[in-house]
């Protein structure tokens, strides 16, 4: 389920230099799900059985921040107390790494796990604001045997996966002699969509809790967090087909087809209701993207955060009782969730807290859920990670660190055949509960 020891290499730092832009933009306030998001960074990996050329990989960088200027930038604090990026062009981190050795044989029956931490520079969100620390950062581990393994990262409130995979794909796309183009990074379009006349959100599934609840909600969450596990399994094409199969002949003619990511989630769900408190409803918290939502006006090249909120619920009893087909119908954002009428209250009320500077204020219901009988939903599915090619080839693996909550992350695999690969964050009793659902399958 996870790497158990650190992979065992040395490394020695032969490059640490800052990449510029040479180009500048305005300065970019951060918007309210900016803010929302939080300075954390969030590792990515993705290893290569044969790396590119060095040189190539890094002018190919260095010609792509010419698009993505606020990459160099820096976060800080205006006059207003209102956080922004400044665009100065004080630049990105760059480093390489040699390492002994091949590189190891990362993949679902191998994760990076705990070794993950061998491969990025950390930094925590209190350093980032006011501070000189990098908006991108990039560290190239090259093996002896040619293989490489890339992180790339930055705060989350910089960009969120849609954004991050944007760059990447533009990154690769240089370094084969593509063109390139320019992308918005302009943050007043979604703070604009916040300031209408919509209601603040009325879903109560982003909140401000009371102090003391917010207290406790975090010290769970920290204690939690030391329990939880990070966990790769597989569920092969032919199992989601034959999923598939069942839906269409057991739900009605008319209903709306069920995807392969709402067959895996409901899956998961059933295998560990079991084993959570039986008196809490089951809920999924569900990631959405407001790029896909058209009179919004966000536009589908937003660098930047555009993220939104739903959820889906369970009682014990169906999900004890009730087939798979018609769990997974269920494991998507009730209809009065998702509108557009909510959407923007939701931004209306994001940026309502960021003009009183309390955006901190507000919660997530169901991260909260996950202390009792939750999980996230991160749907990856359609995230472009095994299509990263620097002309050599694509990624033989990509994986991320675990979080401090219940979540599952469901990506493509690297053969892209229509099966998928589940990266869990959980107790280690549901990971074991799940591996053994999954035996067997085909």
């Amino acid at each position: 389920m996870g790497a158990k020891a650190m992979a065992a290499f040395t490394s020695q730092r032969v490059v640490d230099k800052r990449l510029h832009a040479g180009v500048a933009c305005a300065p970019q306030p951060l918007a309210g799900v900016d803010i929302f998001a939080g300075h954390i960074g969030i590792p990515v990996v993705l290893v290569y059985r044969q790396g590119p050329d060095l040189t190539r990989l890094e002018q190919a960088l260095q010609a792509t921040l010419k698009n993505y200027p606020i990459v160099c930038g820096r976060i800080k604090k205006g006059p207003d107390g209102h956080a922004f990026i400044d665009a100065n062009d004080a630049g990105m981190a760059y480093r390489v790494h040699r390492c002994s050795g091949a590189v190891p044989a990362y993949g679902h029956q191998q994760p990076v796990g705990a070794s993950i931490k061998r491969f990025f520079k950390a930094f925590m969100p209190w350093q980032v604001v006011d501070k000189d620390l990098p908006l991108l950062q990039v560290d190239v581990h090259v093996f002896d045997d040619g293989g490489m393994v890339l992180c790339c990262y930055g705060p989350h409130s910089v960009f969120d996966g849609s954004a991050y995979w944007q760059f990447m794909v533009d990154w690769s796309k240089a370094c084969r002699g593509l063109e390139v183009k320019p992308v918005s990074f302009d943050r007043g379009l979604v703070i604009a969509a916040g300031q209408g006349d919509a209601p603040p959100d009325q879903t109560g599934l982003i909140y401000d809790p009371s102090m003391g609840e917010r207290i406790a909600m975090f010290a769970q969450l920290g204690w939690r967090a030391l329990w939880l596990k990070k966990g790769v399994f597989r569920v092969n094409a032919a199992t989601i087909e034959r999923w598939k199969d069942e839906a269409r002949r057991e739900l009605p003619a008319d209903a709306v087809g069920v995807s392969s990511v709402e067959l895996v989630t409901a899956h998961c769900l059933k295998t560990i209701s079991p084993l959570l408190p039986a008196q809490h409803e089951r809920a999924v918290g569900i990631v959405l993207d407001l790029r896909h939502k058209r009179r919004l006006k966000i536009p589908r090249d937003h660098f930047g955060n555009a993220l939104g909120y739903g959820e889906a619920r369970y009682s014990t009893h169906d999900l004890a009782t009730q087939g798979l087909s018609v769990l997974a119908q269920q494991c998507r954002p009730a209809p009065d969730q998702i509108s557009t009428e909510v959407l923007f209250n939701f931004l209306g009320l994001m940026e309502a807290y960021r003009q009183k500077k309390a955006v901190w204020k507000l919660f997530w219901r169901s991260a909260g859920e996950t202390l009792r009988a939750g999980l996230i939903l991160n749907n990856c599915i359609h995230f472009p990670m095994y299509g990263i090619d620097f002309g050599t080839g694509t990624p033989a693996w990509y994986d991320v660190c675990a979080v401090a909550f219940r979540m599952l992350m469901v990506v493509q695999t690297p053969a892209k055949d229509g099966g998928v690969d589940l990266h869990f964050t959980a107790h280690p009793r549901e990971l074991a509960a799940l591996k053994a659902s999954l035996v067997g399958l085909s």
